[in-house]
């Protein structure tokens, strides 16, 4: 096999475990091999920033048509988004769907952030022996599972912030379902003092990352409007929107 073609099946992502032995080889060993390649490397990337710079411009023009042009105002955004992606796709720059058309996984993992613990301080040193302060420290320890099992033996009829933390905790380890049942649970409560609101109102944002990460758009978009409609919520509305301009 050709050097060119060896290369070319290279950045198709098609060679065989043979021919993949032989690349290694040639590009530790072989002088020409590596300078072709390196050709290779460097005119793609150069084709894919210029390709970029076009896909810029264009989409310029077809904005500033779209304002002038009363038919052109009249296409909704979506579709307007729609002929973008064609246009990304016929000019083959690889990666560019994941950026801009995340999918509900990426999503989830850009924005799913454990909760931090206010509840019971973990003081350096200090032993207090009760199942709550364990449950508690295996949770900033980031030993979700052992959390989960020590939150299930906590024995406090104050149950909203055990099963706050304890829904994170099965988020953490990728158990959307069950989390979903215990911050439904601390969403729903009603009768709460002003401590416990708080994570009523946090419930809903864990509730809404759980629905992106099971691909419910229904109910993820639900929770997420509950938080951007809130007069009282500042501190997540700015994500809220983010993740609802993708889901819509």
């Amino acid at each position: 096999m050709k050097n060119h073609d060896l290369i070319d099946r290279y950045f198709e992502n098609s060679l065989s475990p043979k021919e993949q032995k032989l690349f290694n080889d040639l590009l530790q060993n072989n002088k020409e091999f590596i300078t072709e390649f390196q050709f290779q490397k460097d005119l793609k990337e150069i084709i894919a920033i210029k390709q970029q710079e076009d896909l810029k411009s264009t989409l310029v023009e077809i904005e500033n048509r779209s304002q002038k042009n009363s038919r052109l105002m009249l296409i909704p955004k979506k579709w307007m988004v729609a002929a973008s992606f064609l246009i990304l796709t016929s000019l083959g720059i690889w990666g560019i769907q994941s950026k801009y058309f995340p999918s509900n996984e990426a999503i989830y993992a850009d924005y799913f952030e454990p909760s931090r613990n206010i509840v019971q301080p973990i003081v350096r040193g200090e032993n207090i022996n009760t199942i709550e302060y364990r449950a508690f420290v295996a949770y900033e320890a980031q030993n979700y599972h052992k959390a989960i099992n020590l939150f299930n033996s906590v024995k406090n009829p104050d149950q909203v912030y055990i099963d706050f933390y304890k829904g994170i905790s099965f988020l953490a380890i990728n158990k959307p379902e069950e989390a979903i049942d215990l911050l439904k649970s601390v969403s729903n409560s009603n009768d709460l003092n002003a401590k416990q609101k708080g994570f009523n109102k946090k419930s809903q944002w864990y509730l809404a990352l759980a629905y992106v990460q099971i691909n419910d758009k229904e109910n993820a978009i639900k929770e997420l409007n509950k938080i951007i409609n809130d007069p009282a919520e500042n501190v997540k509305k700015d994500a809220a929107n983010e993740i609802l301009a993708f889901l819509d």
